[in-house]
């Protein structure tokens, strides 16, 4: 009788235990410093990951990547798919204001304007108005029908903003208000940037009550990835982003933190200025992608835990529209030779390899491709700068290779229209293809999957021709926590949409 009364107890302990608990600081080791505090101006997936939770969108996504109800609480859209209506649900802005439709209308004009100069504009290009009809009702009248809308109105940087700050403040660097369930409270650069509870914010968990648990969050910046490491492992932090390659199996035995996580939805290039001799040249391009030993980046780069080779182009491999194969997949130093001979540079020749020094998954693999180019007489010379210099000249093209990437892609347009059609704002390797660009454009349009999947794979195949980029690897992304971090959700698209339902057990 005593050993049952004794599970059972422990049983409704447990189950005491398991109960969200509200109240606590969640501690935060991040890789490094947002890149501007605009959401409609940046482009950096630090500061996506930092003020998601202080702004919304109208739509979001779940941990499986479904769309689901953000500010809008339903939408529906016309049967020729030009018109879609948005409803919204009550919610207010950190200043205690009312968000309304004229704010969302006012927030995709703002992201489609070209004084403003958002690295995003393309994401609505096809919309032609946004109209508020009353205070919580908002069309979008499309110029063509345009499969990506729901997965670009999710997409954690194309937030909901208050029309009557930013008109007041000119822009929201200096200046941050949302509606989410984190508010402001200070960024002190390459030190830490400071969120507390929003006490009227509008989200509630299953139970009905109200969201977040947590009495705020504080990021702390650790671009050396060792400290960041030691203060998880220390508990000096709760929860790090990030996770280097080289420490996951070790963390991942530590029995004071556990690893969450996997492979993400992201791809890593060589990415080239295809305007910029010899690289406007495709057979340069493609010697470099026969040259380049990609299984030797993950084993000795990502330690075989970072991320997978990339079978295909910026689609991971499993992905519905992603290709399996590429003519690169085996390394072949003789064809890439060859490649360079027919080119007229039989001699090889020198140029500017640009890497960052922020990020590990971007920096490590930069001397195995500096060996691997040495195989076919090339030599690249490498040029090292911290995240915060390397992507603005990444944006304005001021390059002539390096590695990079993108993730926190949910919609094949944002995987290949953004990178590589010809007028992407986000194409700044200035790649052009007349029939990439007419394949790209039909995938936006055409609402049938199977129909959209051989567009795409065509226009991959195309691309794959052409080596506007080398693919190396898609990366396997990893945050850790200590055991009083309960809640958090991981998120295939790398949001930290998680925080909103994170809390610390006592």
């Amino acid at each position: 009788m005593k050993r049952t009364i004794f599970v059972t107890l422990a049983l409704l302990l447990g189950l005491a235990l398991a109960q969200p608990q509200f109240g606590g600081t969640l501690r935060v080791g991040m890789q490094t410093d947002p890149v501007g505090l605009d959401p409609h101006l940046s482009n950096a997936t630090a500061t996506r990951n930092m003020l998601e939770n202080t702004y919304d969108t109208l739509v979001m996504h779940d941990e499986t990547l479904a769309i689901v109800p953000g500010l809008a609480e339903s939408w529906e859209a016309s049967d020729d798919l030009l018109q879609w209506t948005f409803h919204l649900r009550e919610a207010r802005w950190h200043d205690g204001e009312a968000v309304t439709a004229d704010d969302v209308a006012f927030s995709i004009m703002r992201i489609k304007d070209p004084e403003v100069a958002s690295p995003r504009s393309g994401n609505f290009a096809v919309v032609e108005t946004v109209e508020a009809i009353d205070d919580r009702t908002v069309v979008f009248t499309l110029s063509q029908p345009f499969t990506p809308l729901l997965s670009f109105l999710a997409q954690s940087l194309n937030v909901i903003v208050p029309r009557h700050v930013v008109e007041a403040n000119g822009d929201l660097q200096n200046v941050t208000i949302g509606s989410g369930p984190f508010r402001f409270v200070e960024y002190l650069p390459q030190t830490r940037l400071v969120l507390e509870r929003f006490d009227d914010y509008w989200g509630v968990d299953a139970d009905g009550r109200a969201l977040p648990y947590l009495d705020g969050i504080t990021f702390t910046f650790y671009p050396d990835p060792t400290a960041r490491t030691t203060a998880i492992a220390t508990g000096d932090v709760d929860w790090i982003e990030y996770v280097p390659a080289v420490d996951v199996l070790s963390l991942d035995a530590d029995p004071n933190v556990e690893v969450v996580g996997g492979l993400a939805a992201n791809f890593r290039s060589v990415q080239f200025n295809t305007t910029i001799p010899p690289f406007d040249d495709h057979r340069v391009r493609q010697a470099f992608a026969y040259a380049i030993d990609k299984q030797a980046v993950v084993d000795l780069a990502l330690f075989g835990t970072g991320g997978v080779v990339a079978r295909g182009t910026t689609v991971p491999a499993g992905n519905f529209y992603a290709v399996e194969s590429t003519p690169y997949d085996t390394r072949d130093v003789e064809k890439a030779r060859a490649l360079l001979a027919e080119a007229g540079l039989a001699d090889g020749f020198e140029f500017d390899f640009y890497i960052t020094s922020t990020y590990d998954f971007l920096r490590d693999p930069a001397e195995i491709i500096q060996s691997n180019l040495a195989d076919i007489g090339v030599t690249a010379t490498i040029r090292m700068e911290d995240w915060s210099i390397f992507l603005p000249n990444y944006i304005a093209g001021d390059f002539v290779v390096l590695v990079s990437g993108s993730s926190g892609q949910t919609d094949p347009d944002a995987f290949l229209y953004t990178p590589f059609h010809s007028e992407s704002a986000n194409n700044f390797g200035k790649f052009s293809d007349a029939r990439v660009d007419e394949l790209l454009e039909a995938g936006r349009q055409e609402p049938d999957p199977e129909v959209r999947r051989e567009l795409y794979v065509e226009a991959q195949e195309r691309i794959l021709e052409l080596s506007p980029h080398v693919f190396l690897f898609h990366s396997a992304q990893y945050s850790a926590h200590r055991p009083r971090v309960q809640g958090y959700v991981h998120f295939p698209n790398t949001s930290y949409l998680g925080f909103r339902t994170t809390w610390l057990a006592n």
